[in-house]
């Protein structure tokens, strides 16, 4: 053969390799049809909106939240189970003084307090301050909460009032030389700013 017949075979060859390279590139379909334009345009969009619509529709897997459980207690029931536990801690610490340490059992109390029973807690400080006179004998009084009693309980009205049964004990001067008592605490509570403030804390006769 010549050297002309060789590449002109040559050239028939190269030109067949772009043309099949061409064909790959532009009008073979690599997603499952043989020829691109060979595929319906209406069926690519139907099957893209199926496919979107798929997604969209997927269902939402909700959390598992439980009811919370119904104990069969009223507000009323649980508002007044609160003052009581309020009550307790109140006729300790108010019924629990010492020479030593001033009359905190009453001024730490003051942010529990109506207004106008800070102003008693004040007068009263003030008038038993000026009536005693510093003593290095210990004195002092613990009381113990023992039982609280529902008297009167309004939230509508915004009243309350709970007995609090207590045990006191009377120390002075030596450790051991100390008296225990009952007595009863009346705490009587209102609304007052929209929360219970302790009104009244009146001691009983033992």
């Amino acid at each position: 053969m010549s050297n002309i017949f060789l590449k002109f075979l040559a050239g028939i060859a190269a030109l067949a390799l772009l043309g099949g390279i061409f064909y790959m590139v532009f009008f073979y379909d690599f997603t499952g049809g043989n020829i691109f334009f060979g595929n319906n345009k209406d069926d690519i969009v139907q099957q893209e909106a199926e496919n979107v619509e798929e997604v969209v529709t997927t269902p939402v897997v909700e959390n598992n939240i439980q009811e919370p459980v119904q104990t069969g207690v009223s507000a009323n029931e649980i508002g007044a189970e609160s003052l009581k536990r309020i009550a307790f801690s109140f006729a300790e610490r108010f019924g629990s003084y010492s020479n030593h340490s001033g009359y905190s059992n009453v001024l730490d109390l003051k942010i529990f307090m109506t207004k106008s029973m800070q102003i008693w807690a004040d007068n009263f400080v003030e008038e038993a301050t000026s009536k005693k006179e510093y003593s290095a004998i210990y004195y002092g009084i613990t009381t113990k909460a023992i039982l609280a009693e529902i008297q009167k309980y309004d939230d509508d009205a915004g009243q309350a009032d709970i007995l609090v049964k207590t045990q006191r004990r009377e120390s002075t001067g030596e450790i051991g030389n100390a008296s225990i008592s009952y007595q009863d605490i009346l705490i009587s509570f209102i609304q007052e700013g929209g929360s219970w403030k302790v009104n009244k804390a009146e001691w009983q006769e033992k």
